[in-house]
């Protein structure tokens, strides 16, 4: 989990976090052993990450009681070496209020922008009695983790498609900053 943090105390900020601020990545990867709370079937999860007061969900993974999710989110963040992640996760209800299949939080000291860390979290219920449910997560705030586990993102890119990802950037900061789901190209 640790890492050189000198090296990385003199590294400078990309254009994208001068504009926008710094972001960090959530990678919620998979839980196990969730609680089925239906009486007819299999729990349909999905999982809520808030970070620095913001919140993102996941997509609902149908029928399974250990969902694999392994999508990223991504926040805004202050920049502190400290990381504290707190995860709730739910059956989605087709017909009134979701049910919570429990909670938890997890913390990662010396956080480095450029390193990747797994986090376990083991979920408690709303009693706040233990579960045996536990949730997978890596957190980073560098490149794109790709499938080998590196960062990526080292590709050339022409002119067309550094303006085509500067408006990207600039529609998925508008997401954050007013919380909307849908904006379209003028």
């Amino acid at each position: 989990m640790g890492s050189d943090n000198e090296s990385q105390s003199g590294s400078e900020a990309s254009p994208e976090d001068e504009i926008f601020g710094p972001k960090i990545k959530i990678l919620v990867k998979n839980a196990t052993s969730l609680k089925n709370v239906v009486k007819f079937g299999t729990i349909d999860p999905y999982a809520e990450v808030t970070f620095e007061g913001y919140t993102r969900k996941t997509k609902v993974q149908d029928d399974t009681k250990n969902p694999e999710w392994n999508e990223e989110l991504e926040f805004p963040r202050a920049n502190a070496d400290m990381v504290k992640v707190q995860v709730k996760v739910f059956h989605e209800e087709s017909l009134g209020k979701d049910k919570l299949l429990g909670y938890g939080t997890g913390t990662i000291n010396g956080y480095t922008k450029s390193d990747w860390h797994d986090i376990e979290i083991k979920l408690i219920d709303s009693k706040q009695k233990p579960t045996e449910g536990v949730i997978s997560l890596g957190v980073g705030g560098g490149g794109d983790k790709d499938q080998d586990g590196g960062e990526g993102g080292d590709e050339e890119m022409d002119g067309d498609e550094e303006e085509e990802e500067g408006t990207e950037v600039f529609i998925s900061h508008l997401r954050f900053v007013f919380g909307l789901r849908y904006v379209r190209y003028l």
